[in-house]
């Protein structure tokens, strides 16, 4: 056994060695709000809302966003109405429903193909969960989240009931759909009741720009745990840490709580991992010195908690 190989043996068997924890981003000036003054001019699409320091421009009240950025102004042609329960018509964004956390709401889809929008006036930071559970009948709910600008985030269809979460970007509407899954080929109808959870604050970034960078620390020292939560089965949480040619990181995971999934990047390349992984332990060798960024996720997309250490080997 080469040196490198016993010092590993020896030091892994140290378990959780600590890491520092750095959510200071030193030098940086004061962030300016992208909304003052306003840049969006366009007569409908004069909303400005903060994304990370960007501007975005949401379309006025009255009007619905559409895929190629024009803001379309709400007719019969852009919003059906026909029979089906009290809450109709609400077939389109601009007629979503106010959904909070104080009650749940029960409605139907009926007549067959009949959508029901809802409206979540969501705050930057924030997750939300969404439970649907239908009721007696064949419907099998699907829910799809769309964001201020009226583009698609995610969807999760019912087994036969259905959860999705999301993190609002910025303070602003976003809008939920609850439809008949097109998994399932009947045409079904029927009830159902959707709860939105108390929101809480996302406790990591959920992209790059966002990775809380860490220290890893050097083998056989002590340094602070990682602790993390995924508030909702879809989240994601980011982190990044420098590396050193030829070094080896170790990224160890407490197995009292949930063990996730790992994908790894390089700073040069943040779209395809170079690692992607679910185990108690995750080992690399540096092939350059560089920044990596680790995207830990739910395998199973549950909400859960997690906690790891990251180590250095030279």
């Amino acid at each position: 056994m080469n040196p490198l190989t016993s010092r590993l043996v020896l030091l892994s068997s140290l378990l959780f060695a600590p890491a520092c924890l750095d959510m200071s981003q030193p030098g940086t000036p004061p962030t300016k709000n992208p909304c003052d003054p306003n840049p969006c001019t366009q007569a409908d699409k004069n909303t400005c809302a903060n994304d990370n320091g960007q501007a975005i421009c949401l379309c006025r009240e009255g009007t619905l966003p559409r895929p190629n950025g024009s803001c379309e102004p709400v007719t019969s042609a852009n919003c059906p109405e026909h029979p089906g329960d009290s809450a109709e018509p609400d077939d389109c964004i601009a007629r979503a429903a106010p959904l909070d956390a104080t009650r749940s709401r029960t409605q139907g889809i009926e007549p067959v193909g009949d959508y029901d929008f809802f409206r979540i006036d969501a705050t930057a930071r924030n997750a939300y969960v969404l439970t649907a559970t239908p009721g007696p009948g064949a419907l099998l709910p699907r829910v799809d989240v769309f964001d201020p600008e009226g583009r698609w985030i995610r969807a999760q269809d019912g087994s036969p009931g259905v959860q999705v979460g999301f993190k609002a970007r910025v303070s602003a509407p976003y809008t939920v759909r609850v439809s008949h899954s097109p998994r399932d080929p009947s045409p079904a109808i029927g009830t159902y009741t959707l709860q939105l959870a108390t929101p809480v604050q996302d406790d990591f970034g959920d992209i790059p720009e966002e990775a809380t960078a860490l220290v890893p620390a050097q083998g056989g020292t002590s340094g602070t745990l990682v602790s993390g939560r995924f508030e909702y089965g879809q989240d994601e949480d980011w982190f990044s840490f420098p590396v050193v040619l030829n070094a080896i990181y170790r990224i160890e995971f407490d197995t009292t709580r949930t063990v996730p999934t790992v994908a790894a990047f390089i700073r040069e390349n943040v779209k395809s991992p170079f690692l992607t992984q679910q185990k108690s332990f995750v080992e690399f060798q540096a092939a350059s010195s560089t920044t990596v960024f680790i995207d830990l996720y739910s395998a199973n997309e549950t909400a859960s908690t997690y906690a790891f250490r990251v180590y250095e080997y030279r």
